[in-house]
């Protein structure tokens, strides 16, 4: 049995290497959208779901056709085809970009879209790559309970919780192991080579040595301790109840995972990619010791488990309300008398992390395995159960991932704490020793529904610190699309932002329109005679807006990652012009490296202007092939600009990311943007200065626009000008360079107490 414990948990540290590699490989396909972790989340644990509920057909159709009797071999044929349906997703890759064509978008209310046909061949080459191998994952829990059921003494009585408590152990390691060396060191490519690899190993020992232990019919009663076959015997419980608490685990374990993602990354401003991978840790850890606990505690009670609960929400409850003051606390530093900023260290966002996800996890994960090991002791077979819990899990996670925070962020953390409470007060009023009553599911569906109905869609300005700016203005625009919430305030001085949650993303301050007017007049007036740009990340509209001034420009391709972005255009007409009815400008929903895959078409001007890159996923837009496919898509005398945000990255991100700027664009510029937003300007061909001061005064519009940043003649645009790629490459040295397979960017964070120093004449106290 030892042995079959300890490769269990090497198959639970594979799956979680799968579920963090299909993350970076899916992001590379489909862009870094909502849509993408959805694909994963939910064909990862439906497939579990799946797979556990066919468990026993699945079982005595291999062992019919195939002949394998021993049910440890037939373990190691299935995760053997684990391992083998898992390179799906190596061949996937194979794929051509552009299969389903160069513009797979349909005309949606001003806004080119996803087409749906696009939509479902990305869905269904998700299912295969992911559900298929998680279907056979989820047939093997429920077969190894099955194997060792009949086990003497209180092995067998307790087997699923020790074997639920060795599988989360390896996933555990498999999330921190696969997120923080092996993907940082190897690749994500290889790592997934690396995790089918082992799979196919595991898999071929146990098809070779099999020896599943003999089985006797009677043995689950004579293995069970007192108690347990006294209540065998008397049947005092019925299975309902055991299958409804099952089910109202998953469910709220999946809606607490939901929840936790969007309440944690809602109080962290800049949310970092690690926060994922760390909720997953601590998630995982509980109840890798909840099922530690069930296993050593054979006198735990289903009250016991109930009182878990109500203790649960309570903590929940006050974590989340003193949520601030815990990122405070964690982040102060009184000798210095500088603001709250948090977090500054990956320590740091760990420790938060555990402090929110572990207590909670842990007192909710305690029933599951309770049950398991109740329904093990009468004998039952664990695949409906386990199936049914993880559907049921998928179900809480898709509806506080999707459907509740499409309403918006607020309605989706007010619901939750309804939902807690409602799962909870259901738990109570279930017993072992009275069977199931139709009033019970009911009264907590009616109770989710009442929560639903009566939970307030406003925004709500509690939900941020006094000292927030919402407390000041009232919020215009509100909108969500299930990954962001969006709005706009207007400030006292007049000038208004775009906030995402509590971001502030984008804005029509005097510096922001400096930098990003520049980041589109420079270029274009370096090229001879412009005529198509494309814009990475649309923001308020200052860019785009700084294109179309120029009368050359003939087409505005603009990408965002989030539809409401575009929807919001209108607030802020007053700042760009009217940009978004410009029949020149198309608006593109899409992720730009997506966009870039997708397009056959080159650019004059490609410029970028995505969030810093320690924010989640957004490292794939300062990496060497992004650089590189951006290249391709100019024309000869095409530019890029790209913004470097100095002031808001530790020294180390900025010099890589301009070192790996330097080394695929030939030639290239180093702008000063507005105080420490600095550009970076890319081309093939030489960048020639002297045709800015030859074409400064060809437009009168261009010049109006510029005169407003304060530049009334082609010096003055020209002093932007900090540093020369060649300055660059002398002053960095040689020195890694960023990629997709090597990125770290995600795991760096911005310090404020940390000062770095600018290139050329920028003050290094510059801030934003």
């Amino acid at each position: 049995m030892q042995r079959v414990l300890y490769l269990y948990c090497l198959s639970g540290f594979i799956s979680l290497g799968y579920q963090v590699t299909w993350f970076r490989i899916f992001v590379d396909w489909f862009g870094s959208t909502n849509l993408t972790f959805a694909l994963v989340i939910s064909n990862f644990v439906g497939g579990l779901g799946c797979g556990a509920l066919l468990s026993d057909r699945i079982c005595r159709l291999l062992s019919q056709h195939i002949g394998i009797k021993d049910k440890l071999r037939l373990y190691g044929l299935l995760e053997l085809f684990v391992g083998i349906s898992a390179l799906l997703t190596v061949a996937a890759e194979l794929l051509p970009a552009d299969l389903w064509g160069s513009f797979p978008y349909r005309l949606s209310d001003g806004i080119w879209v996803q087409a749906v046909p696009y939509q479902i061949a990305q869905v269904t080459l998700a299912m295969l790559c992911v559900l298929v191998p998680c279907l056979f994952m989820g047939v093997t829990f429920p077969l190894l309970c099955d194997v060792f059921r009949t086990a003497s003494g209180r092995t067998g009585a307790r087997f699923p919780s020790t074997l639920y408590a060795w599988n989360t152990l390896g996933a555990c390691a498999g999330i921190l192991a696969c997120q923080f060396v092996l993907i940082l060191w190897v690749g994500h490519q290889p790592t997934f080579w690396l995790m089918a690899s082992m799979n196919i190993l595991l898999g071929s020992y146990f098809l070779v040595r099999g020896r599943a232990p003999a089985t006797d019919s009677s043995a689950h009663v004579a293995g069970a301790t007192e108690p347990e076959r006294e209540e065998t015997a008397s049947q005092l419980s019925s299975d309902s109840v055991l299958i409804a608490c099952a089910v109202l685990s998953g469910l709220l374990a999946g809606a607490l995972q939901g929840d936790m993602f969007k309440r944690i990354g809602f109080i962290i401003v800049l949310s970092p990619g690690a926060m994922m991978s760390f909720i997953s840790f601590w998630a995982v850890l509980g109840i890798f010791l909840a099922s530690s606990i069930v296993r050593g505690a054979p006198w735990l009670r289903l009250w016991h488990i109930k009182l878990a609960y109500v203790l649960a929400a309570c903590y929940y409850g006050v974590v989340w309300r003193y949520g601030d003051e815990l990122t405070y606390l964690l982040s102060h530093r009184p000798a210095t008398g500088e603001a709250h900023h948090f977090p500054v260290s990956l320590a740091q966002l760990f420790v938060y992390c555990g402090i929110f996800v572990l207590p909670s996890y842990l007192l909710t994960a305690l029933l599951f395995p309770y049950v398991c090991n109740r329904l093990q002791s009468r004998g039952r077979h664990l695949g409906r159960v386990y199936g049914l819990n993880t559907v049921a899990f998928c179900i809480g996670l898709l509806v506080f991932t999707l459907v509740a925070p499409s309403a918006n962020i607020f309605y989706s953390l007010k619901l939750f704490l309804a939902v807690l409470a409602s799962l909870t007060v259901g738990l109570v009023c279930l017993s072992e020793s009275r069977p199931l009553r139709a009033w019970q599911p009911l009264g907590v569906a009616g109770l989710l529904g009442i929560a639903g109905l009566f939970t307030p869609r406003t925004f709500d300005a509690e939900f941020f610190t006094p000292s927030m700016w919402p407390h000041v203005t009232s919020p215009e625009g509100l909108r969500s699309d299930a990954a962001h919430t969006t709005y706009v305030l207007t400030l006292p001085d007049h000038n208004k932002k775009l906030f995402f949650g509590r971001l502030s993303m984008s804005g029509t301050s005097r510096e922001s329109q400096q930098y990003m007017r520049l980041m589109a007049h420079f270029p274009l007036l370096a090229h001879p005679h412009p005529r198509r740009a494309l814009l990475i990340c649309f923001g308020v509209g200052n860019t785009a807006s700084a294109i179309a001034a120029h009368e050359s420009i003939q087409q505005i391709d603009a990408i965002d990652l989030v539809e409401n972005v575009f929807r919001t255009a209108p607030e802020f007409w007053s700042y760009h012009g009217n940009v978004h009815l410009d029949p020149r400008l198309l608006m593109i929903n899409d992720d730009g490296r997506n966009f870039l895959n997708l397009s056959h078409e080159s650019y004059d001007l490609i410029t970028s202007e995505p969030p810093p890159p320690m924010a989640g996923g957004v490292y794939r837009l300062y990496s060497k092939q992004f650089y590189e496919q951006v290249l391709a898509h100019l024309t000869p005398e095409g530019l890029m600009t790209h913004w470097l945000p100095w002031a808001q990255m530790p020294p180390v991100a900025a010099e890589l990311v301009t070192r790996t700027f330097i080394e695929v664009f030939p030639h290239s510029l180093l702008l000063r943007g507005a105080g420490s937003h600095l550009i970076l300007v890319g081309s093939r061909s030489p960048i020639d200065l002297r045709r800015i001061a030859a074409r400064f005064h060809e437009s009168e519009r261009v010049q109006a626009d510029l005169r407003r940043l304060g530049i009334w003649d082609a010096p003055g645009l020209l002093e932007s000008v900090i540093s020369t790629g060649e300055a660059l490459r002398d002053q960095l040295g040689p020195g890694r360079v960023l990629s997709d397979q090597h990125n770290n960017l995600e795991h760096m964070f911005y310090d404020p107490l940390v000062v770095s120093s600018l290139p050329g004449r920028v003050s290094p106290t510059d801030r934003r």
